[in-house]
């Protein structure tokens, strides 16, 4: 009997506390990953852009029509878009609210000598200030993008046609 009372180990206390902190690490450690990824999700709003069609090149000025869906819980602001090597940056941002399915977007370009004008542009009627250097011409499949105000680009296929 006497072999058991001299076996020594740590205070019930003591096991208390690294009880305590271990638990307390690990809730800490389950909370940054939750958080982290529920932050993420909630940054990465996620539009749908389809172009419905690129006409009137032949009868300037030419109309580019997309389809835009904003299927996320938050607005999104739009302030600019791409047509192959045409940039152009909308002067007013156009916002496009949460839960929004299917919303028209005309964006007017007119074509001078065969090229997209990188003047008179406006999308839904703001205007927009371009650049670059991009023929305008029946039957090509275009390019482009759409830029959001918080960096993110969405792109699309479009055949123009006359």
């Amino acid at each position: 009997m006497s072999t058991n009372m001299n076996r020594k180990g740590i205070s019930n206390v003591v096991a208390t506390i690294i009880l305590i902190a271990v638990a307390i690490a690990l809730a800490v450690a389950v909370a940054v990953w939750v958080f982290s990824l529920s932050g993420s999700a909630s940054k990465t709003a996620t539009l749908t852009v389809q172009a419905e069609s690129l006409v009137n090149i032949g009868n300037p000025p030419a109309t580019l029509t997309l389809l835009i869906s904003n299927p996320s819980s938050s607005g999104i602001g739009i302030n600019g878009f791409t047509l192959g090597s045409l940039s152009c940056v909308i002067s007013t941002p156009l916002q496009i609210p949460a839960g929004t399915q299917g919303e028209l977007i005309q964006i007017t370009l007119p074509v001078t000598s065969g090229y997209f004008a990188t003047s008179g542009v406006s999308v839904n009627g703001t205007s927009a200030t371009c650049s670059g250097n991009q023929a305008a011409q029946v039957g090509i499949q275009y390019s482009g993008y759409i830029t959001t105000v918080s960096g993110q680009t969405y792109p699309f296929t479009v055949t123009a046609s006359s």
